[in-house]
């Protein structure tokens, strides 16, 4: 009987996965950070051993990409040196880990999707955090996943297409980049996708998953726009170097998911059938916290 220790599950995808657990009735455990601080190597251990957990899903992480520039140390902390504790533990007790990683471990100067054996080469220090992290897990742990993800959007936590979607709801206009291409990815989707990694259990390594198609930013936020009955015309495209943010994006970060499809793993919906399904629960989320 599988049992599962999820980590990072208040954020915006942990919640999802939290959700599927629990439908699926799988014998879980999702520990707050203030019960237990991953960052810390024995209580990391004492916590594993005491649970003995068959699955440790880890969706905890340092997401902060800007202020990563000036805080690396504490994006590594959580990005890699967490990881690394977690690794250790799983070694010891022979328990298989799924990972969640990022579209930022690449430098975006692709002209096709990155493929999961990609050369890596991040751009500012988020990627490089999260890529210090997979190392550092695969190494210690053969029987590991690392699932690579892109633009990821949830009901809960803050996200791009949440923001979009209150902007659209009270009609505030929008300056948003077009020149930076990827997948949205609903964090619905991805839940699915990592629960059946579980069911099915293919062979360990990386394995990238997003939403089908691709976009820029600009067309992502004009999209929720028309779907919410705003005027997309109130969305400005605008070039990266407009925003003069700390951390540098890459430019083209879709992913190949032939690997994903090959293992026959979770569908992989299209991008804007995946953010119709999930904008309601979205809208119906803001407003209860009172943001329209």
């Amino acid at each position: 009987m599988e049992r599962v220790l999820l980590l990072g599950g208040s954020g915006v995808l942990g919640t999802e996965v939290l959700r599927m657990l629990q439908n699926e009735k799988i014998d879980y455990v999702a520990p707050k950070s203030s019960d237990l601080d991953i960052r810390n190597r024995d209580k990391v251990s004492d916590f594993i051993h005491y649970f003995k957990p068959t699955w440790i899903i880890n969706c905890a992480a340092w997401t902060d990409v800007d202020n990563a520039e000036t805080s690396c140390q504490e994006a590594c902390e959580l990005n890699e040196v967490a990881v690394e504790n977690i690794a250790i533990a799983a070694v010891a007790l022979a328990c298989r880990v799924i990972h969640i990683s990022t579209d930022y471990v690449f430098n975006g100067e692709s002209e096709k999707p990155y493929q999961e054996d990609s050369l890596a080469k991040p751009i500012n220090k988020y990627g490089e955090s999260k890529l210090r992290g997979e190392k550092a897990l695969i190494a210690m742990l053969r029987e590991s996943f690392v699932v690579r993800t892109s633009w990821l959007y949830g009901i809960d936590g803050k996200n791009f297409v949440k923001t979009i979607a209150g902007r659209a709801l009270r009609n505030e206009p929008a300056r948003v980049v077009d020149d930076q291409f990827g997948s949205p990815t609903s964090a619905k989707d991805l839940a699915a996708g990592i629960i059946s990694i579980i069911r099915i259990q293919p062979p360990p390594g990386i394995y990238n998953f997003s939403n089908e198609g691709s976009c820029s930013w600009y067309e992502l936020a004009r999209k929720v726009y028309e779907k919410l009955g705003s005027d997309p015309e109130l969305v400005e495209a605008i070039d990266s170097e407009s925003l003069s943010r700390p951390a540098k994006r890459p430019k083209f970060s879709l992913l190949n998911k032939d690997k994903w499809k090959a293992a026959h793993l979770s569908k992989v919906p299209e991008w804007s059938s995946s953010l119709e399904s999930m904008l309601p629960e979205i809208v119906a989320e803001l407003k209860e916290v009172g943001e329209v």
